[in-house]
C-alpha cells in the first residue's frame, strides 16, 4: 500500500504543473504587482491603473506592493526569490533590467536569466528641471554655467536611468555637475524643490505637482520629440545638444521557471487591461507611447539594448576627461 500512495503521489507532483497553469489565475489568491520604485512615481501610477483594469475586467485580486531602494534593486531581487506560479509580477525597466547591469558594482540579479519579460507597456521621454536654487531659464543657461563653473551645480537622480540622462549631458556638452543619490525619485524631486539640489531629470508625473505651485521648472525633454505634456519646452536636441536622445521602455516580468501557459495567460490579461480607459489615462498623464511586445520581442530588446548601453557607456567612460 505504502508504495502504492508513493506511485500515486509522484504522479500528482509530476502533472501539478500543467494542472496549476489550466487553474490560474485563481481568483481567490491576490495578484502581487511590485513596483521597485516609491509611491506617487509614474512607474507606480501606472501599476496602479493595470491593478483597477485587472480587478474590475477579470474579477481578479491584484494589489500594488511598493518596494523601493538601491535604484530598483530591492524590488527586483524580491520578485527574483518569489515563487515562480504567476502571482508575483514584476514592473521592471530600462534602468532595473539594462543599465543597473553596468552602472551598479554588483548586481543581485541576471535580468536575463532571472526573468521571464511577458508583456511591455510604455516608451517614454523624462524632463529635465531645475529648482529654486538656481534661475535658469533654458539648458542653455544651465550649459553656459556649468562650463564657466565645473563641479557648483549639483543633480539628484532616484533611479539608473536619470542618473544616466545626466551623465549623458555631462559628457556630450563638456560640463561636469556634482551627483546626489536618492532612495526614490519622489524623494529627489521634493529635494529639488527644496533646495537641496539644482537639477533633476524625471517622468512628467513627479513633477507636475512641483509644477502647479512653481517650485519646479522645466527645461528640455530628452526625447527626439517634445512632450505631449510639455509642448513648450524645447528638447535637449533643440538647444544645441545635437547627438542627444534618450527614452526608456517599462515591461512586466515574472521569475524565471514560471510555467509558459502561465506567462501566456498573464500576458493576455494584462494586454487586455492595457486596453483599458485607466491605463491609456495613465499613459496620457505621463505623455508616455504605449508599446505592445511579447516575451520573445522583448527578450530580444533586452539583450540588445543591454549590448548597446554598454557599449554606449564603456565609450563615455573611455572618453572621460582626466
Amino acid at each position: 500500500m505504502t508504495l502504492i500512495r508513493l506511485a500515486v503521489a509522484a504522479l500528482l507532483l509530476a502533472a501539478s504543473p500543467l494542472s496549476f497553469a489550466q487553474a490560474y489565475p485563481d481568483k481567490s489568491r491576490p495578484i502581487r504587482l511590485v513596483v521597485p520604485f516609491g509611491a506617487g512615481s509614474g512607474t507606480d501610477v501606472v501599476v496602479r491603473a493595470y491593478s483597477r483594469a485587472l480587478n474590475e475586467q477579470a474579477g481578479l485580486n491584484s494589489i500594488v506592493d511598493n518596494k523601493p531602494g538601491a535604484e530598483g534593486m530591492i524590488g527586483v531581487e524580491f520578485v527574483k526569490n518569489a515563487a515562480p506560479d504567476g502571482y508575483t509580477v514584476l514592473l521592471g525597466n530600462l534602468s532595473t533590467h539594462v543599465l543597473n547591469v553596468h552602472m551598479q558594482a554588483k548586481l543581485p540579479y541576471d535580468p536575463v536569466a532571472d526573468f521571464v519579460p511577458v508583456t511591455a507597456v510604455e516608451n517614454l521621454s523624462l524632463v529635465l528641471n531645475t529648482g529654486p536654487s538656481t534661475k535658469f531659464a533654458s539648458l542653455k543657461e544651465l550649459l553656459d554655467a556649468a562650463r564657466a563653473e565645473p563641479g557648483k551645480y549639483s543633480f539628484g537622480s532616484g533611479s539608473a536611468s536619470t542618473r544616466l540622462v545626466m551623465e549623458m549631458l555631462e559628457h556630450l556638452a563638456g560640463i561636469k555637475l556634482l551627483s546626489v543619490p536618492y532612495k526614490t525619485q519622489a524623494q529627489a524631486a521634493a529635494g529639488l524643490a527644496g533646495g537641496e539640489v539644482d537639477l533633476l531629470v524625471t517622468d512628467v508625473v513627479t513633477a507636475q505637482p512641483y509644477y502647479a505651485n512653481g517650485r519646479l521648472r522645466p527645461l528640455g525633454a530628452t526625447g527626439r520629440t517634445r512632450l505631449s505634456a510639455l509642448p513648450n519646452v524645447p528638447t535637449f536636441r533643440e538647444q544645441g545638444v545635437a547627438d542627444f536622445e534618450f527614452a526608456a521602455w517599462h515591461a512586466f516580468f515574472v521569475p524565471a521557471r514560471t510555467p509558459p501557459d502561465v506567462v501566456e495567460k498573464l500576458a493576455a490579461l494584462l494586454r487586455t487591461a492595457g486596453q483599458s480607459k485607466y491605463v491609456g489615462d495613465a499613459l496620457a498623464t505621463k505623455a508616455s507611447d504605449p508599446m505592445d511586445m511579447d516575451t520573445a520581442r522583448l527578450t530580444t530588446l533586452l539583450r540588445d539594448d543591454i549590448d548597446r548601453w554598454g557599449k554606449l557607456l564603456r565609450d563615455m567612460k573611455k572618453q572621460a576627461r582626466p
